[in-house]
């Protein structure tokens, strides 16, 4: 599934490492903490040697990032342990993005947590 994005946020995500890994945030992934691992999240994780399609149910990986206020996060990749869902978390994303926000995960000095939208409304507005 292709994320939407504006022109606002096209214009942030050019700036980015093309394995960015991006999604749009629900109010039921942020209520719930349930994140799919989608396609370029998954790409990104194999930046880190985190294959998804080697893992098995249960199994998880995590790795120290930050946000892009410099605040430290950590980003879980696992499969859940009934199915096998690919799935993702982010340590503190509630305080960091809102529901409709685009997040992208990046490498800047490590890994970076970056709220695209804000971002680019941020660069608006200078």
């Amino acid at each position: 599934m292709k994320i939407k994005l504006h022109d606002s946020e096209s214009k942030v995500v050019a700036t980015l490492i093309p394995e960015s890994g991006l999604l749009r945030l629900t109010k039921t992934m942020l209520d719930k903490s349930i994140i799919d691992a989608n396609s370029s999240i998954r790409q990104f994780a194999l930046l880190f040697d985190i294959d998804f399609d080697k893992m098995t149910a249960g199994d998880k990986h995590s790795i120290d990032a930050r946000f892009d206020t410099g605040e430290s996060c950590r980003l879980n990749f696992y499969r859940t342990v009934m199915r096998g869902d690919r799935r993702f978390s982010c340590s503190g994303i509630n305080k960091f993005a809102s529901a409709g926000d685009l997040v992208a995960l990046s490498i800047e000095n490590g890994a970076v947590v970056v709220n695209v939208t804000r971002a680019a409304s941020e660069s608006v507005a200078v």
